[in-house]
């Protein structure tokens, strides 16, 4: 169990980052997490291992991109294999589109909540006008100005 919170948690500060992309390929679900300090980063599970961490996929999907924190759903929209939606921070606001694979948010969505340890808050960057949405790259979840059409740090596209 302990490797699979070190997997979940920032090799760099141990953080719980929010996860943005959760999908099944192949054998494996593939993570695509953003820590509010060091930016994204992306790991594979074995699928036949999820309901050892289904509980730490559900902590990361429902957290603030900005500082960690509890976030809820304020949005979903079903689209082919995904379930799109947008949490919302009580500090931030509403974030940006996450794409869940829809059988993983299915389990996630309906399981019991189970209080988690408050983390710290972390010094957030605070922006001239608090209605923009700013994004993360799909790819690599570096944070966009929202105009771009490739990313900046990795160089992907940005749809």
């Amino acid at each position: 169990m302990t490797e699979y919170n070190k997997m979940f948690s920032c090799p760099k500060c141990g953080s719980i980052g929010a996860i943005y992309v959760a999908k099944v390929a192949g054998n494996y679900i593939v993570i695509k997490q953003r820590c509010p300090i060091h930016g994204g980063r992306s790991f594979k599970i074995p699928l036949m291992e999820k309901d050892n961490f289904i509980h730490l996929i559900r902590d990361g999907v429902f957290r603030c991109y900005k500082c960690g924190q509890e976030a809820i759903v304020s949005f979903m929209k079903p689209s082919g294999p995904w379930a799109l939606i947008k949490c919302s921070c009580p500090i931030h606001g509403r974030m940006p589109i996450q794409k869940i694979w829809s059988s993983i948010y299915t389990e996630i969505s309906s399981m019991v909540v189970v209080p988690s340890q408050p983390t710290q808050p972390h010094p957030v960057k605070q922006y001239s006008t608090p209605s923009e949405e700013k994004g993360f790259c799909p790819n690599c979840g570096s944070q966009l100005e929202g105009t771009e059409r490739y990313c900046r740090t990795c160089g992907s596209k940005i749809d």
